[in-house]
């Protein structure tokens, strides 16, 4: 991959929630992925342009993900204000959180060089604004990334990390997987074969779905090394052959509100089966195809599931 940045570190993944609290009152829709894409890369421009053009230009985008902006509310009624595009009351006594994903390493020294300058401002000045989202400002209250946050949600691990405690996973004859999607997924589908019929947005994360998009995502980010660890045809074969089935669910449908158009997709959580005889490791293929897939799972944490996971959508985790 070729960045402006270079290292020689292992590359890694970070999961990290910013801590953000409201310089004034005011009102901001309950879904604000889009805003909060924005106000990311607005941010990155202003303090870090080379990183900001760098993330904006095309698909590079796709090297972080974030959320919307987190309520301190019940998760019903987030769905229900969600799909109703309410707008939610912001207390600046309160903190609210985002959570945001880098996934290429070189970034995250820049991030964090660029934190420690806002939180370094001059003795005896107010709190700055750090971030605006939409028409409301918010000042910087605590960053968190460390492995054992009890939200679940933070943390970092390195590739080859991945690989090797993926290597060390002996299944039974069934494996089961489950995975929680916290915000809105779908999954935009085209074909030669559908092109009659237009793409559409599929609202089941059925495994041809899921897994086949994840392999992509491992082969854009992962090193010379380690491309060849997931082998994107197997898998498919694999699925193919129901060696992964759907076991249990909990989904419903969802709709958030964007600029320009209503988004659908579902919310819950979903078990898979992964069902062996397991075949034979090399040292083309070190990893057999349930390996890969539970690997998979653990970089759904980091680099979400489905469609516009840079802008609030796809927010998934191992359960």
């Amino acid at each position: 991959m070729n960045t402006p940045y270079s290292s020689t570190a292992p590359a890694k993944l970070y999961a990290i929630l910013l801590k953000l609290r409201p310089l004034q009152r005011g009102t901001l829709m309950a879904f604000s992925g889009e805003l909060v894409h924005g106000a990311l890369l607005h941010w990155l421009r202003n303090d870090a342009p080379d990183v900001g053009t760098f993330l904006h230009e095309g698909n590079k985008r796709r090297l972080f993900t974030c959320s919307s902006l987190q309520f301190h509310l019940p998760a019903q009624r987030m769905l229900d204000a969600e799909r109703d595009n309410i707008h939610l009351p912001l207390d600046p006594d309160k903190t609210y959180t985002i959570r945001i994903t880098l996934l290429l390493g070189e970034l995250f020294p820049l991030f964090y060089s660029t934190l420690m300058h806002f939180n370094t401002p001059e003795m005896g000045a107010d709190k700055p604004s750090f971030i605006q989202i939409g028409k409301q400002r918010f000042t910087l209250e605590e960053v968190i990334i460390n492995n054992d946050d009890p939200t679940g949600w933070t943390g970092f691990a390195s590739l080859p990390t991945l690989v090797e405690k993926a290597k060390t996973l002996r299944s039974g004859r069934v494996e089961p997987l489950k995975l929680e999607f916290a915000s809105l997924t779908t999954f935009n589908r085209t074909s030669a074969r559908s092109k009659d019929y237009g793409a559409h947005h599929a609202r089941l994360p059925l495994p041809q779905y899921v897994f086949p998009g994840l392999a992509r995502r491992w082969e854009d980010m992962a090193p010379p090394d380690l491309v060849h660890v997931m082998q994107k045809d197997r898998i498919e074969q694999y699925i193919q052959d129901d060696g992964m089935i759907i076991a249990d669910y909990e989904l419903k449908t969802h709709q958030v509100k964007f600029t320009t158009h209503l988004q659908p997709g579902f919310v819950g959580n979903c078990t898979y089966h992964l069902r062996g005889p397991d075949e034979a490791t090399t040292l083309e293929a070190p990893l057999t195809v349930r390996q890969q897939l539970l690997l998979l799972a653990q970089l759904a944490f980091y680099c979400g599931i489905g469609y516009k996971t840079s802008m609030g959508l796809g927010q998934a985790r191992p359960i």
